[in-house]
């Protein structure tokens, strides 16, 4: 990137550089072994006419280009959030709606509204995360002890249990599938 700033930069810098790439590292000898070929790729080179400073500003801004969000994810977490926006805002009219007949209890009025948050995912339950802890080969079949350092729920799984679910899963996908006519024969 700061080399190819340098060519876009001014005329004498192109130049410049093309002119540096004719010099005395620049050789094709043949013959050579290939571990003095590769001792000589490494070592025998010339000083790129870039300072340090200019190289560690570019990467910067490559480290701040990749930290940005990427432009699809962020509008589909926009369009998330005018959804959950757009739900939450019905349910107050709905809830108000509610709120204002008097022909209901209270607590008929409370359970309703609880109802129509619920729906509109304000009171939805986060699920409690499950720690996955991988069993040794010897004890995959046997009642578990907590191991140290799990806190919380966990869930013991053998090594087999991610493969064997994963062909459960196709075997479903590949039976619903299935819908008749010829069998191909072997």
């Amino acid at each position: 990137m700061a080399i190819a700033s340098l060519l876009v930069q001014s005329k004498k810098k192109r130049e410049d550089l093309i002119e540096s790439g004719y010099n005395r590292w620049a050789n094709d000898d043949q013959g050579l072994p290939d571990w003095f070929e590769s001792d000589e790729a490494r070592h025998y080179q010339k000083q790129i006419p870039i300072s340090k400073e200019m190289v560690a500003e570019y990467r910067a801004q490559l480290r701040a280009i990749n930290a940005r969000p990427i432009k699809k994810v962020a509008e589909a977490k926009a369009r998330k959030k005018q959804k959950a926006m757009r739900q939450l805002a019905k349910a107050k009219k709905r809830a108000e709606g509610i709120t204002d007949t008097e022909d209901m209890s209270e607590r008929e009025k409370m359970q309703h509204i609880k109802q129509i948050y619920k729906k509109a995912g304000v009171l939805g339950k986060k699920k409690p995360e499950v720690k996955y802890v991988v069993a040794k080969r010897g004890l995959a079949g046997k009642k578990a002890v907590r191991p140290a350092g799990v806190k919380g729920r966990y869930r013991q799984v053998d090594p087999r249990m991610k493969k064997d679910n994963r062909t459960m899963k196709m075997k479903a996908k590949a039976g619903s599938k299935q819908r008749g006519g010829k069998k191909k024969s072997r």
